[in-house]
């Protein structure tokens, strides 16, 4: 019995420091999120595509033209919530200049309504420093989506970097 006890002692001192380094690695999406099948949700989808590419335009203009006069933005890169044009504005002149490029890894669609709808999962971002050098970072996000006018515009977009840090991203599909 004593030599049981011991044995079951040292295999959980033993264990401990492997249970904790899987604990400390960081999971990573690696995959490019699948098109939705459903149309509306392929919709709800594309207003992601659309917005990725205003941010490629250079312009923060046409980034903020797809928000809602009264939305807010809770930012990745800045403790600050912006919650006029000019706030958001803001922080995107800032956010451009490392010409982001953005891929969905993982994603949720909600439908809260005819009007209404939430695109919440994990980004990528590719980020280009003014000497060409590039950084990915990932990101936790939720675009809360009303339908105004007969257009999608962005009610809410909160975007948070992963708590954890995470290896070196490596693009991969």
């Amino acid at each position: 019995m004593k030599l049981k006890s011991t044995a079951l002692a040292l295999f959980f001192v033993l264990s401990a420091p492997l249970a904790q380094a899987l604990e400390a690695t960081p999971y990573v999406y690696r995959t490019v999120a699948e098109q939705p099948q459903n149309l509306q949700d392929r919709e709800i989808a594309s207003l992601f595509d659309r917005w990725n590419s205003a941010l490629q335009t250079g312009n923060p203009q046409a980034v903020v033209s797809l928000y809602a006069a009264n939305a807010v933005l809770q930012p990745t890169v800045s403790n600050q919530v912006r919650s006029t044009h000019a706030q958001i504005q803001d922080y995107f002149e800032h956010f451009m200049a490392s010409r982001p490029v953005g891929q969905v890894n993982y994603r949720e669609i909600r439908h809260l309504g005819p009007d209404a709808a939430m695109d919440s999962g994990v980004y990528t971002f590719t980020l280009t420093a003014a000497d060409g050098k590039k950084q990915q970072v990932q990101a936790r996000y939720t675009f809360l989506y009303e339908r105004l006018g007969g257009q999608w515009k962005i009610l809410n977009h909160h975007s948070s970097a992963m708590p954890q840090v995470q290896p070196q991203l490596q693009a991969s599909h």
